[in-house]
């Protein structure tokens, strides 16, 4: 009679620690279903703002980048990024849509419209850090593939309207006129074989030709070098 007595409460002894264990489990699932559902909301609310910072960023470079194509080509070119998910990640792809026709920036074999797009696409890169790393924009022979002529003056007009909107100085180191003309001051840099001579000045229209030249700074008389 002992014996089923020890043995009764023996089970009843299990059957309790089972029923604190079984409460225990369910307290935990309660947890764990109260943190997934905190980890379902967290995850909505990261993609959410991942997605709005994709068209953030996507709006920002494609308003950019067709404005300064647009201005320079003088054509009615739309720059546009296009998302694909390749292999569980998603991609970008850079179109130029013109009358409806979506074609690549690389079809372009002289390179003047990727040469404005990757300019722009650099700009707008930079605007979007915070904080921004410098405000400051060196560009050495900037444009090459462009040619000369009102293309040209285009591009001066459009690096200064960028660097102007963004709020950035731009430093050109150039040959060309045209793109020197835009420059709030310049510096002209000549060599007579021995010594570089620097005049510093701006560019400016001749009251007696009215033709556009070179006035440099001097401390004693402006004088003017035709070009």
């Amino acid at each position: 009679m002992n014996k089923l007595k020890d043995r009764y409460n023996s089970l009843l002894g299990k059957i309790e620690l089972l029923k604190s264990q079984k409460e225990s489990k369910k307290q935990n699932l309660r947890s764990l279903k109260i943190e997934y559902e905190d980890l379902s909301k967290a995850r909505f609310v990261i993609s959410e703002v991942a997605k709005l910072t994709q068209e953030r960023f996507q709006k920002r470079v494609e308003s950019l980048v067709t404005m300064a194509i647009k201005s320079v080509f003088n054509r009615d070119f739309e720059f546009k990024l296009i998302f694909e998910k390749k292999r569980n990640k998603f991609e970008c792809r850079p179109v130029l849509i013109e009358n409806g026709e979506e074609f690549s920036p690389e079809d372009d074999r002289g390179g003047a419209v990727i040469d404005i797009i990757s300019f722009a696409f650099r700009v707008v890169l930079w605007s979007l850090e915070k904080p921004r790393s410098r405000n400051v924009f060196i560009l050495d022979e900037p444009m090459k593939n462009l040619g000369k002529g009102e293309m040209l003056n285009r591009v001066g007009k459009m690096l200064k309207e960028i660097s102007h909107r963004l709020g950035f100085q731009l430093i050109l180191i150039t040959h060309e006129t045209q793109l020197a003309e835009i420059a709030d001051r310049t510096f002209a840099v000549s060599y007579d074989g021995e010594i570089s001579n620097v005049q510093v000045g701006r560019f400016g229209i001749d009251r007696r030709t009215g033709k556009k030249v070179f006035i440099a700074e001097n401390k004693s008389k402006r004088k003017l070098l035709r070009r």
